[in-house]
């Protein structure tokens, strides 16, 4: 590949130089031939990408060209890129519907960012890290459960406190009330037998009353 001196590397890709025909413009033809000399020399790159700053514009063959090495390098994991600038490429690329399938960049720096994210993807927790999360979720989880047992054990217990002693004397007056009810079926002569007293007595009252009139009118 020293042969090939038209790129240099910019992160993970491989930036070619775009190829030009003797009118100055983008040669597509000489473009295919520099990109298939790199891949075959290069095997393990999947990451192309072609300079095209300083161009404003591009022919459709170039389009196919740029189509067709994103799809075979896609298919390895890797794609095919674009440093432009050009608002009339980017317009291009529009109107042919390759605006979302091919990657344009415009700075090289953002080439560099790119492959700095993708050389250094978030890692994502392991299965022990997600095991030992799991083993400390179980304690507050029997924390909980025992907190519930709990309240519900002070559920069921007597309260304490001003309501309590208002129960109890609800209590004690349904008591009282029962023994009195009770008592009351146990001597129901004692009502009866007062009573016949008092009439006995008034009847004694009246017959001395009747017994001092007679006395006076003899």
């Amino acid at each position: 590949m020293d042969q090939l001196k038209n790129y240099r590397e910019v992160g993970i890709f491989d930036l070619l130089s775009a190829p030009l025909n003797p009118i100055g413009a983008f040669d597509a033809e000489q473009f295919k031939k520099d990109v298939r000399a790199l891949i075959d020399e290069k095997a393990d790159d999947k990451f192309v990408a072609v300079d095209l700053m300083g161009l404003d514009f591009v022919y459709s063959d170039a389009y196919n060209a740029f189509l067709q090495f994103q799809h075979e390098l896609s298919g390895k994991g890797g794609m095919l890129a674009l440093l432009s600038n050009s608002p009339t490429i980017m317009d291009g690329l529009r109107k042919a519907g390759l605006d979302r399938k091919l990657k344009v960049f415009t700075f090289e720096a953002e080439m560099m960012s790119f492959s700095l994210h993708s050389q250094n993807p978030p890692e994502e927790p392991s299965s022990d890290a997600v095991g030992a999360g799991e083993r400390e979720a179980a304690p507050v989880a029997s924390q909980n459960g025992r907190a519930e047992m709990k309240n519900e054990s002070l559920v069921s217990e007597p309260r304490t406190g001003s309501h309590r002693r208002f129960t109890k004397s609800f209590n004690a007056i349904t008591k009282d009330e029962k023994k009195l009810a009770k008592q009351g079926l146990a001597t129901p002569f004692d009502e009866e037998s007062s009573s016949g007293k008092t009439v006995v007595i008034i009847i004694l009252i009246l017959i001395a009353i009747g017994g001092l009139t007679a006395y006076f009118l003899m």
